[in-house]
């Protein structure tokens, strides 16, 4: 656990970070192979950075913003070519791209050896080979609350802390969210910032809902709910309605 910590403090040292909508992202400025950042960023965060949108992508370079010492240019976020189709591109975290920012002419997969992505200081991206060291950006999916509370609770516990209950934006959020879950081996369903309101569902930060994660099937009880106008991310990755007054575990930005 000593050595753990100790190299955690170092990292720190090179280490920006900035939140996102998800979690936190964090620049690490020491030059790694793609797979061995991915290795760092899944020890000591969550994964490699992942973009939804532009406003997403701007966040993920703000974090680098103060690094001048040596000035960067090139990173590494989660994109890998798709094994079984080169012509789609996969998160580290999980999920299919559904933004892109490529850079013009790019994805060119040079001599057929370009199968992970990278991004320049204007946002945009490049495919490069997996065995050039560049330093990376990981995030942070939000962190864990040990403490069960009502919704209600957990919303003010997480804005007290200047923070907020999570928003998932997309699939490979929620597979992030998922993971950080069966880190701390949890086996119950936690809160998020999903809640009913004025007749729909709606994310308490203001963000609009795009993406959605129901179950299939069921009573369907979502969809116009009486009692449980409450989201939580269940232990399968999916969204499930609840009593705002029971008490869970919960997820602040």
């Amino acid at each position: 656990m000593e050595k753990q910590t100790l190299f955690f403090l170092f990292a720190s040292v090179f280490c920006a970070a900035v939140e996102g909508e998800v979690g936190t992202h964090y620049y690490v400025s020491k030059a790694m192979h793609w797979n061995d950042a991915q290795t760092h960023c899944r020890k000591y965060y969550t994964d490699l950075s992942c973009v939804n949108d532009q406003k997403d992508m701007e966040k993920i370079l703000k974090a680098a913003e103060r690094q001048t010492s040596p000035k960067w240019n090139i990173a590494w976020i989660g994109l890998y070519r798709d094994p079984s189709n080169a012509t789609r591109w996969k998160w580290s975290g999980g999920g299919y791209v559904t933004y892109t920012n490529w850079a013009t002419g790019q994805p060119n997969n040079y001599f057929n050896r370009e199968n992970r992505g990278r991004t320049f200081q204007n946002g945009k991206w490049n495919d490069d080979n997996e065995n050039f060291r560049f330093p990376f950006f990981c995030i942070k999916i939000s962190e864990l609350k040990h403490e069960k509370k009502t919704w209600e609770e957990a919303l003010e516990h997480c804005r007290e802390e200047h923070s907020d209950l999570i928003s998932i934006a997309s699939e490979t959020d929620r597979l992030l969210a998922q993971t950080e879950m069966q880190r701390n081996n949890l086996t119950e369903h936690v809160w998020i910032g999903l809640r009913f309101l004025a007749d729909q569902w709606l994310w308490v930060d203001g963000e609009t809902m795009v993406y959605k994660a129901w179950p299939e099937g069921g009573d369907e009880d979502h969809q116009c709910p009486t009692w449980r106008r409450c989201g939580a991310l269940t232990v399968e990755g999916l969204w499930g309605n609840y009593n705002c007054e029971e008490k869970r575990y919960f997820l602040c930005r």
